[in-house]
């Protein structure tokens, strides 16, 4: 008797914990995907439609304690390279909110199959493209002289002075805004005694060359742009100016001249 007893007793909590948890589960399942983005460009804007609805698709109805945020993210990320989730979290019981923004291409580099490897301000690699054409319009900052890698997208260009090259453009795009406007290209070369260098071609017609780019990256990219701004409109429009290091371990920036 006590045997069945036990037995009763745990049907019972065994269906007891079966409605608990079906209860739960209707309450805590997705009802709504919450998307809050943020674009630049009206592909961009088109792309959010179409990703609001594929998310709607794939996580409402799923149970939201075990849903994982990484599965959220990895659904933008993977499908659209130009978007990044840069929030996401669980708003219990019933709604999912992500924050989405559309990555800025900012360089482009022709590869050896004559496709575009497009980058955004950080470096991240988006995507390959028969044109060097920005979604935001215009044309990217074209990388010359540069052996750069740039395999899965959401991953971050590598290759020689690829960190440099980025955290020199950082400050440009960080004083300037859209970089693109002033600068049309930057070729690395190697001809240089002493190392290489970098070549900036501005959209003006001025060439700024920035020896040995790897020291003092960031303060020789605010000298240049601070020499930059000071030419006058007619200035910006021919000649060269340079930043090379002094032997005391500093740099000197250059007068502004007609020839190299």
């Amino acid at each position: 008797m006590k045997k069945k007893v036990l037995i009763l007793t745990g049907v019972a909590v065994a269906l007891l914990i079966a409605v608990i948890a079906a209860a739960l589960n209707a309450v805590f399942t997705v009802a709504r995907v919450d998307v809050y983005f943020s674009v630049c460009s009206s592909q961009g804007e088109e792309e959010a439609v179409l990703l609001q609805g594929e998310l709607d698709d794939a996580f409402v109805g799923r149970s939201t304690t075990f849903l994982k945020l990484e599965d959220v993210q990895a659904a933008v990320e993977e499908q659209y390279p130009a978007f990044r989730v840069t929030a996401a979290e669980k708003q219990f019981p019933r709604t999912v909110a992500i924050t989405v923004e559309e990555r800025r291409e900012a360089y482009a580099f022709r590869r050896e199959n004559g496709f575009f490897a497009i980058l955004d301000e950080e470096g991240v690699y988006l995507y390959d493209s028969e044109q060097n054409v920005n979604r935001r319009g215009g044309e990217n900052i074209l990388l010359e002289g540069f052996v750069l890698t740039a395999q899965d997208a959401g991953e971050r260009v590598t290759g020689e002075e690829a960190d440099a090259l980025l955290a020199m453009c950082g400050v440009f795009f960080e004083r300037l805004g859209d970089a693109r406007a002033n600068l049309v290209s930057v070729t690395l070369s190697s001809e240089y005694e002493m190392g290489s260098y970098f070549l900036l071609q501005m959209r003006e017609g001025v060439i700024v060359q920035i020896f040995t780019p790897e020291n003092a990256t960031e303060e020789k990219a605010a000298a240049v742009l601070e020499k930059y701004l000071s030419l006058t409109e007619a200035q910006k429009t021919y000649g060269f100016f340079d930043v090379i290091d002094n032997i005391d371990g500093g740099f000197t920036v250059s007068n502004h001249r007609t020839s190299l």
